[in-house]
């Protein structure tokens, strides 16, 4: 019998949670209410014992994802995703099964984030081969909004009363609980989650157009994950009040050009930092991170933007 500790919780975290910043708690009839206050350990530990039951947001502010979800909401459900597992795993992808209220849910670990749009044209087939959802169900989220809510595993269904294990293929097609307790399930998830890279030819496939010129990601070329990188290494609301005054909500006014015509006379631009950082243009209805600011700002193609920086020349 394995306990509920704080090792066991973080392990959690790091395997089932990417928007730390915000988070959904389940109601009786089983709907969700959006909460804008950061998940915590405390929070998660809560969950997993039972005494409510949280959401977790798949995609960022900043359009990325660490995971996604493959939901098959029938009663044949989980049948199907074992099915799908097999089929991906010739792909070197890996699922971990978890069983639901009806049907289940498989997880894909991803090695570094990647944005919602290149998760999509990757995995999106698949799910629609096997006639299923996948989480993210949209490439990108509105700085306002919130982006593919799922359930957190292993907590209380609020509906149905019941929890629901992670499970695997017994030796005789049958699918088996790997834990009997929900710590025992967490710990089986840290051993058994292989984190996966989105395939050279997907990033190929997949093309952003900045100023009618259109850019690829692909092998050898300029990938959005060593943009992302980057990007973590700076400070947001810094890089960005060197080129408008911010308060100290990180509102200011916006300097992008092109889209405020009589300049932007009602602050419409916010800055947030923390686990999320990202900025929003509200009059624009545009987010980004500090490089998008960086390259709109200059009026940079994304390589030309990744160029300059590399000598220096950017900021």
């Amino acid at each position: 019998m394995y306990a509920v500790t704080r090792e066991i919780v973080e392990l959690y975290a790091s395997l089932f949670v990417h928007c730390r910043s915000y988070y959904a708690v389940q109601q009786r009839d089983g709907s969700y209410r959006p909460s804008r206050q950061p998940l915590t350990l405390a929070l998660l530990a809560s969950h997993l014992q039972g005494r409510f039951t949280l959401g977790t947001y798949v995609v960022d502010r900043a359009g990325y994802c660490s995971f996604a979800v493959f939901d098959a909401d029938s009663e044949d459900g989980l049948e199907r995703l074992a099915l799908l597992a097999r089929v991906l795993v010739e792909q070197d992808i890996f699922l971990i099964l978890e069983a639901s209220r009806r049907g289940g849910h498989g997880w894909v670990h991803f090695k570094q984030p990647i944005q919602a749009v290149v998760v999509r044209t990757w995995l999106l087939p698949y799910a629609q081969a096997f006639g299923m959802e996948l989480y993210p169900k949209q490439d990108e989220v509105r700085a306002d909004g919130f982006g593919s809510l799922v359930r957190l595993p292993l907590g209380v269904h609020r509906r149905s009363g019941g929890w629901y294990p992670f499970v695997v293929v017994s030796d005789g097609r049958l699918l088996v609980p790997v834990g009997e307790t929900v710590a025992a399930c967490c710990l089986w998830a840290g051993e058994q989650v292989q984190r996966v890279s989105v395939p050279c030819e997907v990033e190929e496939s997949v093309y952003e157009e900045n100023n009618g010129e259109v850019v690829a990601f692909g092998a050898g070329q300029l990938g959005r994950g060593m943009i992302r990188a980057w990007c973590r290494e700076q400070d947001i609301v810094e890089v960005i009040g060197r080129y408008t005054l911010l308060d100290r909500r990180g509102v200011g006014r916006c300097p992008l050009p092109g889209h405020h015509y009589r300049g932007d006379a009602r602050p419409s631009l916010q800055v947030f930092g923390g686990d999320d950082p990202h900025w929003y243009c509200y009059t624009w209805g545009r987010a980004g991170d500090v490089f998008d600011f960086l390259r709109l700002f200059h009026g940079l193609s994304v390589r030309e933007a990744w160029e300059r920086l590399q000598q220096g020349m950017l900021f």
